[in-house]
């Protein structure tokens, strides 16, 4: 769950703290920007939809901006709603995952009179006060979030989960500032410094947790100009790899992605986009994206090359419920597997005799019948899986269609 932003950017009523009655200029912009556009109660909601579906977790993974301003009030909130959360999903208080995004600082101790800078430096207070979970769960790491070094590591039997601050350079004001992601040079070799003097077990999995976008994508408006990238982003990337990390999960953007990245000398590393589970979504993105949670499973390794397989499942909040997610109007599809890689000529090559055999003994071939001959495919993300397929019909002037993997099918025209 990301990007909660509780307070007057959160789409429910019960996570946005009231304005004070004699703060009127507050009061008339949350008359302005809500009126009708949001919900009594998403939390009840929520929790109905978790019963329903009997989803349950080991850990609670939030990469950031759980609040809009870091006002104590929104911290009390998003601290409750948060431990709530945990407790519906059956995890453990002690696995609850997070790191701060740039709304998470109290943007009220920003004051360019000081010029000392001391005010700036209680930013942290509120998020960071011992009586909320966010304290809590640093106090049972290595590290602080809130302060030097900004990233906090724990470990668990089956975990390793690190949290990196990618916001902590950064100011609310001025407000037409660029608010990226920063993964300062100085922390990384501190970071790495830390990774280095512990042992851990090849069958850990491996999380990173940040902010800011490590690699940039295109959103659903292409010639929108992009500043999510987090600057020394490569770096980051390449000490995620050479220190072999399974997962990264990030937050920031509202538009929620899946991908993998890897280089030329290091393997692939899954890349989750969690979006937003309750900010209030633009207007202009309507039929775009729309507020996000997902469930990643890990399966186990392959193995031969000890890469961790599992899936991601979304679901998305319609106004009327929570729902399977839906690539064209939600910006993820809702069940991704992860964890085989293979090169597009060589998979087409390794399904392609199989698909002819099926086509002449029937019209159509689904992915799942695929998947049943080369049970090592279970895992090709999906992208891959619709495109050998667009591929292959090209070639031999067949169809496909698809929503999800279950019904990907290649099948004949008419007639041929």
């Amino acid at each position: 769950m990301s990007d909660l932003h509780v307070g007057i950017n959160a789409r429910s009523k019960d996570l946005c703290p009231l304005p004070s009655k004699s703060n009127r200029v507050a009061d008339r912009k949350y008359k302005e920007k809500y009126n009708s556009k949001i919900e009594d109660d998403l939390r009840s909601e929520f929790y109905r939809f978790l019963e329903e579906e009997e989803i349950h977790a080991d850990y609670l993974v939030l990469p950031g901006d759980l609040t809009n301003t870091g006002h104590p009030n929104e911290v009390k909130i998003a601290s409750a709603f948060i431990e709530e959360v945990a407790e519906k999903l059956g995890v453990e208080s002690c696995k609850i995952l997070f790191t701060p995004g740039n709304h998470d600082t109290d943007w009220d101790c920003y004051d360019e009179k000081d010029l000392t800078g001391i005010k700036w430096e209680q930013r942290y207070c509120a998020i960071g006060h011992k009586n909320y979970c966010f304290r809590k769960q640093i106090a049972l790491g290595d590290g602080d979030l809130f302060g030097l070094p900004y990233f906090t590591i724990w470990r668990f039997a089956d975990l390793l989960a690190v949290s990196y601050n990618s916001a902590s350079h950064d100011s609310p004001m001025p407000k037409n500032k660029i608010h990226h992601g920063h993964a300062i040079q100085e922390y990384l070799d501190k970071l790495k410094f830390s990774l280095d003097a512990l042992e851990i077990s090849d069958d850990v999995i491996r999380v990173f947790i940040v902010h800011h976008h490590l690699m940039n994508f295109s959103s659903p408006f292409p010639d929108d100009a992009d500043f999510s990238l987090m600057t020394n982003g490569e770096n980051l990337l390449n000490l995620l790899h050479e220190m072999n990390f399974d997962l990264v999960i990030h937050g920031h953007k509202h538009h929620p992605r899946f991908e993998t990245h890897s280089t030329k000398t290091y393997s692939y590393i899954p890349i989750l986009c969690s979006g937003s589970f309750s900010a209030l979504i633009s207007t202009r993105w309507a039929g775009k994206i729309k507020n996000q949670f997902h469930l990643i499973t890990i399966d186990g390794r392959d193995g031969e090359n000890k890469l961790i397989k599992g899936n991601v499942k979304s679901w998305a909040n319609h106004y009327d419920g929570w729902e399977k997610s839906e690539l064209k109007s939600c910006g993820i599809h809702h069940y991704i597997p992860f964890g085989s890689y293979v090169m597009p000529k060589e998979l087409d090559a390794a399904i392609e005799p199989f698909i002819k055999e099926c086509i002449k003994k029937a019209k159509c071939v689904t992915w799942e019948e695929v998947i049943n001959s080369f049970p090592e495919l279970k895992y090709l993300p999906l992208d891959s899986a619709i495109l050998s397929f667009h591929r292959i019909a090209d070639k031999y002037k067949m169809k496909t269609m698809h929503e999800t993997l279950k019904d990907l099918i290649l099948y004949k025209r008419n007639g041929e």
